[in-house]
This record gives C-alpha cells, structure tokens and sequence, in this order.
C-alpha cells in the first residue's frame, strides 16, 4: 500500500483520529483510499468519518464514509461546517482553527476556578497569553482561599470576572491552519523563530 500509508498510520494517527495535510486533492483521496484499503484487509478496520477542507475531497467518498454532520451537506452548495478534532475546532469552509468558550453559570469558588481555567483545552498552545492570566489567578485563590467550596474574596472575585468576560472575544480569534503557502511548503529547508522574554511569572 505504500511507505506514505504506513507513515499516516503509524505518525498521524491520534488513538482514533488520523490527521494529515497533503499538498494536492488527488494526493489526499489517494492517501485516503489506500489506508482504508490496508486498514480493512489487513485489520477488518473501517476507516471513516472523513473530513476535509477541500470538498472534492469530499465528493471522491461515499456519503457514508464522511463525518456525521457532513452527510447531510449538499457540496455544491452548502458552507462547511466546524468539525472538532482532538478538542480542537476546525472551520472547515476557512481552513482555520477557532475557539468556542461554554458559558459556566457555576457559585465562584476554587473549584469553579479550577474548573475553568483547565476547560481552555489548547494543546498547542495558541491562547497562552490568554490561559497564562487565567492560570496565575488560579495561583492567587489557591494561596487566599482555604476550602474548595468557599465564596471567592471580594477582590479576587472582581479579577476572576474581568478574565472570564476577556474569554468570549476568544470567539473571535481564527488561526489559519497552514503555516505556508502551498508554492513555500515544498521547500527544502524551513526554520521557525520564536523569541520571548523571561518573566517573574
């Protein structure tokens, strides 16, 4: 089935998900439909709920083999929708990465806090400056506050308001998926600066 098919697998696959990016549509249905080939005869694996940011990717699989929520899309007409993966929100029409923040109605205490702050699931770190406030307010109320279930001090309660409003403009912040253009992506040798500053925090 090819070393690129046992590269996906055995590289890209996440417990159940596979994920990949591929350069081309027709190198994406390839790849595809020859891991569902040695996944089934080698395994008895299906391998589906697809999802995908180019739609004729879409079209190259039966209707069953898509994701649940793109089934019922009409492809030629319809937008695509958010697809989550791996906690992640994808919007799949802009091929970016999105954030959705659930409203928590909950008494403020430590625990609410704690609940909070380890609900911004961000494995890859795109809302450090954002989680980063919420993690060193976590640190003050765990010094302040003695029980799990006790209301939250005045001054502390003010703080942890102001961070949770700050967290809905986080429904506005989209993070495009590819780091280059595709004309980029096929050079040789690419390098990745990051420069920061140290910190009391």
């Amino acid at each position: 089935h090819g070393r690129d098919v046992k590269d996906f697998i055995d590289n890209n696959f996440y417990v159940d998900d596979g994920l990949a990016s591929l350069p081309s549509t027709e190198e994406a249905v390839s790849l595809m439909k020859r891991t569902q080939e040695a996944l089934s005869t080698g395994g008895k694996v299906r391998r589906h709920k697809i999802a995908s940011n180019d739609k004729r990717v879409l079209n190259a699989f039966p209707e069953e083999d898509l994701e649940k929520n793109l089934k019922t899309l009409d492809l030629s007409e319809d937008n695509l929708p958010t697809q989550r993966s791996l906690g992640l929100s994808w919007d799949l029409e802009n091929d970016c990465f999105v954030f959705q923040v659930a409203d928590q109605k909950k008494p403020l205490t430590k625990r609410c806090v704690l609940s909070k702050v380890n609900s911004l699931y961000d494995p890859l770190g795109f809302l450090a400056p954002v989680t980063l406030g919420g993690r060193l307010l976590l640190r003050k109320v765990t010094d302040e506050v003695d029980g799990w279930d006790e209301p939250l001090p005045e001054n502390l309660k003010t703080k942890w308001e102001a961070w949770v409003q700050s967290l809905s403009e986080l429904t506005t912040v989209s993070i495009p998926r590819t780091y280059f253009r595709p004309e980029v992506s096929g050079q040789a040798e690419r390098e990745l600066h990051v420069f920061c500053d140290a910190s009391e925090k």
